[in-house]
């Protein structure tokens, strides 16, 4: 949810953590080149994993499509924030109704507030 909350900021998310960490934030969970589990992990329903997987297909798009931009300005010019920033409102939106896990000890529900 952390990098949904610094994707949903659009070019404020970039400018506050870097053009890099912009997308290894989301990438360190979710995969990117290799193809990992998330989408069976029992944290995320069905429609989160169709809501997150909408995020890591643009995100792919603009890592592709800007391959040789390494500052943030340069990246928020480029209208990749804005374009990717309706997605990630949508899943945090959807994530946050629901709630969120503790992170110090395992739930079958989520306990906290979104």
């Amino acid at each position: 949810m952390e990098s949904l909350d610094t994707l949903s900021q659009g070019d404020e998310g970039v400018q506050a953590i870097g053009f890099v960490e912009y997308f290894e934030q989301f990438f360190d969970v979710i995969d990117d080149d290799g193809p990992w589990p998330w989408r069976e992990w029992t944290c995320f329903t069905p429609e989160e994993v169709r809501a997150v997987d909408a995020v890591q297909q643009i995100l792919l798009e603009a890592s592709a499509a800007t391959p040789r931009l390494s500052a943030e300005k340069e990246f928020a010019s480029s209208g990749w924030p804005s374009r990717i920033q309706p997605s990630a409102i949508a899943a945090m939106d959807l994530m946050r109704a629901r709630g969120r896990f503790r992170e110090d000890i395992e739930e079958d529900e989520p306990s906290l507030p979104g």
